[in-house]
């Protein structure tokens, strides 16, 4: 049986589909991780001194620029065509340095024609990223590699340091 074609394949901050056109909206691609160590819980709060911002800011702290980093839980848009009623997926995060899946996350998709580009948009979680190095996103049909984005995690501590040398 034919595998499917795939035409897209992108890590994304947010993906969403307008209600009036159908169409996807795909906003801050990106194929770079910052890793940084977790914040330290002795952070101190700053509260403004307006009486109603106060109030707004209750139970926040002021967030240091080097907890910005995190990109939160990312999204993933793909688009495929030449499927044959319902094909079986795989999308898969693997540590490129010892191949091990890190993530994985089967589900199926169908088409009423393989002319029909099907388009579907999957919510990740954080990606894991022990350590610096090149990591991959897969899409997977019957075990068969489709495609793949890469991701590259870099020590964010290391880049913070070199932009300021920069200035």
């Amino acid at each position: 049986m034919p595998k499917p074609v795939l035409q897209a394949l992108v890590l994304a901050d947010q993906v969403y589909q307008d209600k009036v056109t159908n169409k996807f909206i795909i906003a801050g691609t990106f194929n770079q991780l910052h890793l940084r160590k977790k914040p330290s819980s002795e952070t101190t709060v700053e509260l403004p001194k307006d009486k109603d911002a106060e109030e707004a800011a209750e139970g926040l702290r002021k967030v240091q620029l080097s907890e910005a980093w995190v990109s939160g839980s990312p999204f993933v848009y793909i688009s495929l065509t030449n499927i044959r009623g319902q094909a079986p997926l795989e999308l898969r995060y693997v540590d490129l340095n010892d191949y091990i899946v890190m993530l994985s996350f089967p589900f199926a998709i169908q088409a009423k024609s393989p002319l029909d580009t099907i388009e579907v948009s999957v919510r990740l979680p954080v990606l894991p990223a022990p350590h610096p190095g090149v990591y991959a996103l897969e899409l997977l049909s019957d075990n068969e590699v489709l495609g793949s984005h890469r991701v590259t995690a870099i020590d964010g501590a290391t880049d913070q340091k070199s932009g300021e040398e920069e200035k």
